[in-house]
C-alpha cells in the first residue's frame, strides 16, 4: 500500500507504527487531536503529513481521506479509568469517532480499515481466550470497543470494506514522552527511582503483556493480508503474568525488596484474568510475538538511564 492514514498516530502505539510505515516506504497521514498524543512521537519526514483534528467531529474529516489505500484507526480514549471518569467523552471518541471514520471511508472509497479493539471486550472471562469466547465487558472502555466492533462488522458486510478488529491485550514499551504509563513501564519507572510499586487489588490479576513493537508488527501484517469483510483477531503473546509476580520480578531486577509493594483498593472495571489465544493471528496473519517481558526488563535495567520521564 502506498498511502495509509493513521488516526491517533501521535499516540504511544501510533508513533511506533508511523515510524515503521515510513521505513517501509509508505506515505503516511496522521489525524490526531493531540489530547493524549505528542508531536515528539512523530518523526520528521517528507512522507508524513499531520492534521490536527478530533475524530468525534465529522465535519472537515473527509478532506484527509483523499486517495487513501487503508485507514488504521487508533484514536480513542485509551484507558479504563479515563473512560470511567468521563463516560460522555469516551462514547464521543470511541464510538462516534469510529462511526465518523467508517462513514468517511465509505464516502472516499477506502477499501480497508484496521481498528484497534481491546481484550476488554471479553470482560472477566476464565481461561485462555479465543475469538469465539463470550464478550461481556463490564467497563465503559470495554463496551465502547465492543460497540465499535459491531459497527465495524456492519460497515464491512454492508459496503464490502475489508474491516479488521485487532483485540489488543496489555501493551507495554518505553514511551518517548511523558504521560500515562502502563503497569509494566510504571513499575520499572518507580523501581528505578526508588519509589514504592502500587498494586490495585491483591495482585492476583493476570494479564497478557505484549510489546508495542509486536503490536505494530501485527498491524503491518494485517495491511499485507487479504481478509474477509470482518475479522476479529487477538493480538497478544498467550503468556499469563500476574501483577504481583510482575511487581516482584521488577523489584528483584533492580535489587530492591518486595516489601516496596503497596496494595491499594481494586479499581472499578479491572478485569481479573485476561490471556490471549493467538492461534488465529498466527494462521491468518503469520503473526508471532518477538519480545518477551524478560528481555525487555533486562534491557531497561541495563540502560544508562532507566527513568521514563
Amino acid at each position: 500500500m502506498d498511502n495509509v492514514l493513521v488516526t491517533g498516530g501521535a499516540g504511544f502505539i501510533g508513533g511506533v507504527l508511523v515510524k515503521r510505515l515510513l521505513e517501509n516506504g509508505v506515505h503516511v497521514r496522521v489525524v490526531d487531536d493531540f489530547s493524549t498524543g505528542s508531536w515528539e512521537n512523530l518523526p520528521n519526514s517528507p512522507a508524513l503529513k499531520v492534521f490536527v483534528h478530533d475524530v468525534a467531529l465529522r465535519q472537515g474529516l473527509s478532506q484527509f481521506f483523499d486517495k487513501v489505500d487503508a485507514v488504521i484507526h487508533l484514536a480513542a480514549i485509551p484507558s479504563v479509568p479515563m473512560c470511567e471518569q468521563n463516560v460522555q467523552r469516551a462514547f464521543e471518541v470511541n464510538v462516534i469517532g469510529l462511526e465518523n471514520v467508517l462513514e468517511t471511508c465509505v464516502e472516499k472509497g477506502v477499501g480497508k480499515i484496521v481498528f484497534t479493539s481491546s481484550a476488554a471486550v471479553y470482560g472477566d472471562a476464565e481461561g485462555v481466550l479465543n475469538e469465539d469466547a463470550a464478550t461481556r465487558p463490564f467497563s465503559v472502555y470495554g463496551w465502547t470497543k465492543l460497540l465499535g466492533e459491531a459497527m465495524l462488522r456492519s460497515f464491512g458486510e454492508k459496503h464490502g470494506v475489508e474491516a479488521v478488529a485487532l483485540r489488543v491485550f496489555n501493551v507495554y514499551g518505553k514511551k518517548s514522552t511523558s504521560g500515562v504509563l502502563g503497569v509494566v513501564d510504571q513499575f520499572i519507572a518507580d523501581a528505578a527511582e526508588g519509589k514504592p510499586l502500587h498494586i490495585h487489588g491483591d495482585g492476583g490479576q493476570v494479564r497478557d503483556f505484549i510489546h508495542v513493537d509486536d503490536v505494530a508488527n501485527a498491524i503491518l501484517l494485517t495491511l499485507e493480508k487479504t481478509l474477509k469483510n470482518f475479522e476479529a483477531i487477538n493480538i497478544g503473546t498467550g503468556q499469563p503474568t500476574s501483577i504481583k509476580y510482575l511487581a516482584e520480578k521488577v523489584l528483584t531486577a533492580f535489587g530492591r525488596a518486595v516489601s516496596a509493594i503497596v496494595y491499594e483498593p481494586a479499581r472499578v472495571g479491572d478485569i481479573r484474568y485476561s490471556v490471549a489465544d493467538i492461534s488465529k493471528a498466527r494462521q491468518l496473519l503469520g503473526f508471532s510475538p518477538t519480545t518477551s517481558l524478560d528481555t525487555y526488563l533486562a534491557s531497561r535495567v541495563s540502560a544508562p538511564s532507566p527513568s521514563f520521564r
